[in-house]
Parts: structure tokens; C-alpha cells; sequence
């Protein structure tokens, strides 16, 4: 597993600080390596919010941010 931080992704939801790890990709591998965010911050009116990233509630948000941190970190499928 390779870590990553992302210190400020800015999306339509809000801006986010997401740190995580994903998993190396193997060159024969056509699917996209999983990614797990492992902590999830929000830009709220007084600096940054820790989000439970457990919370069943999150969870959309959470896939919808893997699509973004994707992008983000430029991972080709």
C-alpha cells in the first residue's frame, strides 16, 4: 500500500483534506486498485472539521470522493 495526503481537494461538495492509502498497481492489472481513505477533513468557517469516516451516513460522500482522489492523484487504469 502506497499513502497519500491530499492537502486541500476542492470539490462541489466542499473543500476536503483526505489522507488514505492505495494499493500499487500491478502492470498486468486492468481494474483500478482499490483506494481506502483512512481520514477526511472539511473546510468548515473554522478551519478544518474531522469527519467520522466510519458513520454509514459518510459513506456516499466517500465514494464519491474516490472517483475525485482518482483524478486527483492522476492513477490510470
Amino acid at each position: 500500500m502506497q499513502v497519500f495526503n491530499i492537502s486541500r481537494l476542492t470539490t462541489e461538495k466542499g473543500i476536503f483534506r483526505i489522507a488514505g492509502q492505495l494499493a500499487v498497481k500491478m502492470p498486468n492489472e486492468t481494474a483500478q486498485p482499490p483506494i481506502i481513505i483512512t481520514s477526511l477533513e472539511i473546510m468548515s468557517t473554522d478551519g478544518w472539521l474531522a469527519l467520522d469516516i466510519s458513520a454509514d451516513s459518510l459513506q456516499p460522500l466517500l465514494n464519491e470522493l474516490i472517483s475525485l482522489v482518482v483524478e486527483h492523484l492522476k492513477i490510470e487504469n
